[in-house]
């Protein structure tokens, strides 16, 4: 009788041990790919910042080619009074 007992309580163990290799494995494998999700995260925010700064280097260089423009029309109006 008290055989059956410690053979029943091994079983129990072995499973309750097998399932907590389970869960500890599908943390694990959660928390990998929380990890390559933040990492690809970081990645496009990375490249976005990139994108923004060439946007403003762009908007630079447009304004100063207004910049020109308007002072070349100012010219030329002078010149045509």
């Amino acid at each position: 009788m008290v055989a059956d007992e410690v053979r029943q309580l091994a079983g129990r163990t072995s499973a309750a041990t097998e399932e907590i290799v389970n869960v500890v494995q599908q943390n694990r494998a959660l928390a990998d790919e929380a990890v390559r999700g933040m990492a690809n995260s970081r990645t496009q925010a990375e490249q976005g910042l990139a994108l923004a700064n060439e946007a403003g280097a762009v908007i630079v260089e447009i304004q100063e080619g207004a910049k020109q423009v308007v002072g070349a029309v100012g010219r030329f109006a002078n010149q045509l009074k």
